[in-house]
């Protein structure tokens, strides 16, 4: 129970420090898993609203976004970083599918999360 509470508190915490950020396109938003774990799994978990993405030790806010015409499940993301009591600026392409997203970094990285609901 004590866990669940600190869990809770973090979660509460990166939610209270995100700023308002640039909606993203419909379809986008939702609950999503890191790959490789399960939506029950709350650490691994991401909600993404309005332009925020949160999750139980960050935030993350779109503050600028382009749109691809003709490409609705497709954008460049400018976003602004939260966590481990840090802030930095990152951008990201962001592709949707029938499974989720996937974030494409410039450095060549990218990171995949799995559609919960």
């Amino acid at each position: 129970m004590i866990r669940l509470a600190a869990l809770v508190f973090i979660m509460s915490a990166a939610a209270a420090q995100a700023q308002e950020g640039i909606a993203l396109p419909t379809g986008f938003d939702g609950t999503y898993a890191a790959e490789g774990m399960t939506c029950q799994d709350t650490i691994g978990r991401i909600e993404v609203k309005d332009g925020v993405m949160v999750g139980a030790e960050f935030a993350i806010t779109v503050t600028d976004l382009i749109e691809f015409p003709g490409e609705p499940d497709r954008v460049s993301a400018s976003l602004l970083n939260q966590g481990g009591g840090g802030e930095w600026e990152d951008s990201a392409e962001i592709t949707r599918d029938d499974d989720g997203l996937q974030f494409a970094y410039p450095d060549g990285t990218g990171t995949r999360w799995i559609r919960c609901d």
